[in-house]
């Protein structure tokens, strides 16, 4: 059963500002309550004070007594979010989810900060854990464990040598993800943790097209061709000439007229004569100007919020999930994904993905597949993960991209390749946020975003 101090977090509050104290506001207990008193939207709430005797955080709550230690004060925080969704994605909403995140909530506070810690060890624990994982305690969003471990283990992390950090990439790499979804007045907090980026790789397209040089080469010779028709035209047309003289010519013998046979010369000047004709009037005629194909761009491309509400083992093949997914629609779409080497059936149900919903429906290894999951991934593609909308996006929003305006074909024809050609300009940057050309994949409720920085969207 919840425990009291819980059970207050889901009651109303009376509307008065309450303090929450600490050593110094620039301690780490100091930014880490500014940052959660932001992400939550509470700045009219609570307010962060100095004047703590030592290390110790206080908060008076009022009516709900004072409150002592850092996750305690940082949970009470977050319950004062009017925004039920945060509030949710911030404490849980099963018992499962809430326990996960009490229990490192505490570890947070235990394990990972003070002189007494063995960091090493410490944080090559938690570069395990989160080998196989996006966030500490739940999946498919930023809760408020990976806010108060993240500014725990910050200062430690930075310190790092360079071979060290590269040892600990999951634990880097979530790091990295959580100091850019958690900001404070759109800027880090706690700074950027450095680390060694791969190089970004050179996609520019072959000067040389060898399929158009192919397309036009029967188009040139079709044009000598053509010239040989209009002659073997010409040859018919006389041939026809000839056979009708001679029939006109054997009426009047037969009639006993007087009609002479045509003369060559006289033949031979009127073929003259009407060759010259076409000649000049092909010179005559402007030529068409080629139409230029119009560019692909990402807004052919229908990319909506989505959740995974049900994940299933493929029975033919041992790499793929199958889902259904609600996108919004009065029949929620199912999708093949190859992602079993990247994620666990928990992680895959409930997730908050984004789906190209106008891909060609087909059957992927005699399984229908309605739409395609969005996914972020490294150049040897060891590391794959979502791109994941922002909290609040509902399910069935369609992804914007501010200056492509057009609406989305109603299929992406395969042969005409739309989104090969808007493919070299998906991916994250170096704060995990998903763009095509630099523009941010966006909702309304804000830009969507990946645990992996710079790597290519799929």
């Amino acid at each position: 059963a919840p425990s009291p101090r819980h059970r207050r977090c889901r009651t109303q509050r009376r509307a008065m500002v309450f303090s929450v104290k600490v050593e110094s506001s620039a301690s780490v207990a100091g930014k880490t309550l500014s940052l959660v008193v932001a992400y939550a939207g509470v700045g009219d709430k609570i307010s962060v004070v100095e004047g703590a005797a030592g290390p110790t955080v206080t908060l008076d709550a009022g009516a709900d007594g004072a409150l002592e230690g850092l996750a305690t004060c940082s949970k009470y925080i977050a319950c004062l979010t009017g925004d039920e969704t945060l509030k949710a994605q911030l404490v849980g909403t099963t018992p499962a989810d809430e326990a996960m995140i009490h229990e490192w909530l505490a570890r947070a506070c235990l394990d990972y900060s003070g002189p007494a810690v063995d960091t090493s060890r410490s944080l090559e624990s938690l570069n395990a854990h989160l080998a196989t994982r996006s966030f500490v305690a739940t999946h498919g969003a930023v809760s408020l464990a990976d806010i108060v471990l993240y500014a725990s283990t910050h200062a430690s992390l930075a310190a790092l040598p360079a071979d060290t950090k590269t040892e600990l990439i999951h634990l880097i790499r979530w790091c990295d993800h959580v100091g850019a979804v958690v900001q404070q007045n759109g800027k880090r907090v706690f700074g950027v943790v450095p680390f060694a980026r791969g190089e970004l790789l050179d996609l520019k397209p072959p000067t040389e097209d060898r399929k158009e040089k192919e397309r036009a080469g029967p188009a040139s010779q079709g044009g000598t061709g053509g010239k040989d028709m209009e002659t073997k035209g010409d040859a018919q047309g006389d041939a026809k000439g000839k056979g009708a003289a001679k029939g006109d010519a054997g009426k009047d013998a037969a009639k006993g007229g007087d009609a002479a046979k045509p003369d060559d010369d006289a033949i031979a000047a009127a073929r003259a004569a009407k060759k010259a004709a076409k000649e000049l009037e092909k010179k005559d005629k402007p030529k068409k100007e080629p139409i230029a194909k119009k560019e692909v761009t990402v807004d052919v491309l229908d990319i909506r919020v989505g959740t995974i509400t049900k994940a299933w083992e493929h029975p033919g093949a041992d790499k793929l999930w199958v889902e259904t997914i609600d996108v919004g629609e009065s029949k929620e779409r199912q999708v093949v994904s190859g992602l079993r080497a990247f994620k666990t059936g928990e992680q895959m149900i409930g997730a908050r993905v984004l789906v190209l919903c106008n891909v060609k429906p087909g059957p992927l290894r005699d399984e229908m597949s309605q739409g395609m999951v969005m996914c972020a991934s490294n150049d040897d593609h060891s590391l794959v993960d979502f791109v994941v909308p922002p909290v609040g996006a509902v399910n069935g929003e369609r992804v914007s991209f501010v200056g492509f305006e057009g609406e989305p074909v109603e299929t992406l024809v395969p042969k005409k390749k739309m989104f090969e050609a808007c493919a070299p300009k998906l991916k994250t940057n170096e704060t995990g946020v998903a763009e095509y050309d630099g523009v941010p994949f966006m909702t309304t409720k804000g830009p969507c975003v990946s645990a992996l920085t710079n790597c290519f969207i799929k």
